[in-house]
């Protein structure tokens, strides 16, 4: 199913631009050099306009969101769209706030993103406003709980197949591989849908798994560009794989800072022949 996936990765190399949370920014440089990626992280204009020539995706996550950096989002997503590299957007906590939500929506409607990472409530939102057919209407939108899910939109067993049709509808609204990230992980692009049961609950401890995740998608379609949505589900598994390996070699009084730089040693040693061993995944 991941044939080669990671072996591309470490092969070509991609270097990837992140304009990135930056209360994570350390982690997502580290988890990308350890998948075999080159990170580089900059939210100046100027910067951002040669930097998008040479790099091979650009990472857009809006965590730490301000008017300076915003200009810099589009500037840098119109500029890799002109250019034909990858785009990842992380709409970190859209529904949270007016500001947010609308920031997200515009760059939806000027950039074409190859990925949409979110946890459910985020995408939530924001198929409840591009997306005519995604949520009914206005009233069932969600609220985010900050940058969290909302209890309310966590993907359940019960809930599992309406936020499948949800989920496809919207990535063929936009046009773009959605990826929701939760107890169960969603990744489609509107006609295959994989969920993925990888991970531990420990990781929610851990800030900056999320973020790690955008600027390592980046790397995984980057890379396999003829495979995207295989290789945005198994960038999903193996962010998953390597949290159970993690959890698993916690030794007692070790915590969740602990977590987090057993989760990036692991990023460095997962290969596909792990990958394919180990996930959890099923077709819809």
């Amino acid at each position: 199913m991941f044939d080669k996936i990671i072996l591309n990765l470490k092969n070509q190399n991609p270097l990837v631009h992140n304009i990135t949370n930056y209360v994570t920014v350390n982690d997502v440089a580290n988890s990308l050099l350890a998948i075999g990626a080159s990170p580089v992280m900059s939210d100046e204009i100027e910067d951002v306009r040669q930097l998008d020539a040479i790099s091979s995706a650009v990472n857009i996550n809006i965590g730490t969101l301000n008017k300076r950096t915003v200009k810099s989002m589009f500037a840098a997503g119109k500029i890799a769209n002109k250019l034909n590299k990858v785009v990842v957007l992380d709409p970190v906590g859209a529904g949270a706030t007016k500001v947010r939500t609308q920031t997200c929506i515009k760059l939806i409607k000027k950039i074409h993103f190859d990925v949409i990472k979110g946890n459910m409530s985020e995408i939530k939102t924001l198929a409840n406003i591009i997306c005519k057919d995604c949520a009914g209407n206005s009233e069932n939108a969600s609220q985010t709980k900050g940058v969290d899910v909302n209890e309310n939109d966590v993907i359940t067993d019960k809930n599992l197949l309406h936020n499948i049709q949800l989920v496809k509808r919207f990535a063929k609204t936009v046009n773009s591989i959605i990826a929701v990230t939760g107890k169960f992980d969603l990744v489609t692009d509107g006609e295959k849908c994989f969920v993925i049961t990888n991970g531990h609950p420990l990781m929610e401890k851990v800030c900056g798994t999320g973020c790690m995740i955008s600027g390592l998608m980046a790397s995984f379609v980057a890379a396999n560009r003829d495979n995207k949505l295989e290789a945005a589900a198994a960038c999903i598994c193996a962010m998953g794989i390597c949290g159970e390996r993690s959890v698993k070699s916690l030794k007692e009084n070790e915590g969740n800072m602990t977590l987090r730089d057993k989760i990036i040693d692991e990023l460095m040693f997962i290969n596909d022949d792990v990958l394919q061993n180990e996930s959890k995944v099923e077709i819809r």
